[in-house]
């Protein structure tokens, strides 16, 4: 148990919260309490073990535990195969589509703009093809289908090695792929932290000094579409390196992790997932997945410095003959 919240809580507290597990106690109006167990929702829902969505008035909590398994450590547990599905649907929630039609075991994610990982699907079911609606020659005629009616390119985000035979099979049908990703964990409590002397800035929403230092700002409206923290180191006053950490099924995601670039090579790369990491911990998340390009071999270098490992990989899968890369993060 991580942390332990008395009292009535306003949304700005539990926010943070969101896909954390929780025990969460109420005052039930007779003198006595009623307890809620599961994932926090929303600042007002729990969903239960079940599934079952329960709604509750946050100025009735009683109490708040945020619920930790001390012996777990990311990157173990449950075999492979199911801890790529977790870690890659917790990854997913943070980075929401504007629309996703869940087809079978695949997300068919469309949005605006240019991200792989909103305009893509997401198989999320067993071997070897991710289980689709249908068979798969069928399956895929219909994803060409609904990308081509948005006008958009058909992409799939093909997890390996979970769905290598999907990935061969696309891969001999003429889908490109643009580049690999590595997906690299961390706990929280095996990492190495660097200190530093700058200011950090948390924000529950983006500044111009966050969107300044990152300058893309075609995915502003996903950056906000999930409960996050928009991280800033500064110096001087300066925003020299800034992040985002979302939360999800337990899991704190780290995207958008730049540093300015006259102030590459100085540290403030592993300053900034320093701090990033404290604040999970500062709401009970111990377990860290981020994304990198398989050839940004700097960065990965920086993360494994730092203790974070390869959990696995996967592959953005492109049906066109020009390959203009989105952002993957």
């Amino acid at each position: 148990m991580r942390k332990h919240l008395t009292g009535a809580q306003p949304e700005k507290e539990l926010a943070p919260l969101i896909g954390q597990r929780v025990s969460v106690r109420l005052h039930d109006g007779d003198g006595g309490y009623r307890d809620l167990l599961g994932e926090l929702e929303s600042p007002d829902s729990i969903r239960k073990k079940n599934g079952e969505i329960a709604f509750f008035d946050p100025a009735k909590i009683a109490a708040l535990r945020v619920l930790v398994d001390s012996d777990f450590r990311a990157g173990t547990g449950a075999p492979l195969s199911m801890r790529i599905r977790d870690l890659e649907i917790a990854a997913a929630k943070t980075w929401p589509s504007n629309s996703v039609e869940i087809f079978g075991q695949w997300q068919i994610r469309i949005s605006k703009g240019f991200s792989y990982r909103a305009n893509s699907v997401l198989p999320i079911g067993a071997a070897p093809f991710g289980e689709p609606a249908s068979e798969l020659p069928e399956s895929i005629d219909y994803v060409i289908s609904k990308y081509l009616e948005h006008k958009l390119d058909p992409v799939f985000h093909v997890s390996l090695p979970v769905h290598q035979e999907l990935d061969d099979y696309l891969e001999k049908n003429g889908w490109e792929s643009p580049y690999e990703i590595l997906v690299m964990v961390g706990d929280t409590r095996d990492l190495i932290y660097k200190e530093h002397q700058g200011e950090i800035i948390e924000a529950s929403k983006l500044t111009q000094s966050w969107l300044g230092l990152q300058g893309d700002q075609s995915v502003n409206e996903i950056l906000e579409g999930y409960p996050s923290k928009f991280i800033e180191l500064k110096i001087a006053n300066k925003a020299v390196a800034v992040g985002r950490l979302s939360i999800a099924d337990g899991w704190g995601i780290l995207t958008r992790i730049f540093v300015a670039e006259d102030k590459r090579r100085m540290g403030f790369g592993i300053a900034i997932v320093s701090e990033m990491a404290r604040s999970a911990v500062a709401v009970g998340c111990n377990k860290l997945a981020l994304q990198v390009n398989s050839d940004n071999y700097e960065a990965v270098k920086l993360y494994e410095k730092m203790g974070f490992k390869v959990h696995h990989t996967y592959r953005y899968r492109k049906l066109v003959s020009t390959m203009e890369p989105a952002g993957c993060c």
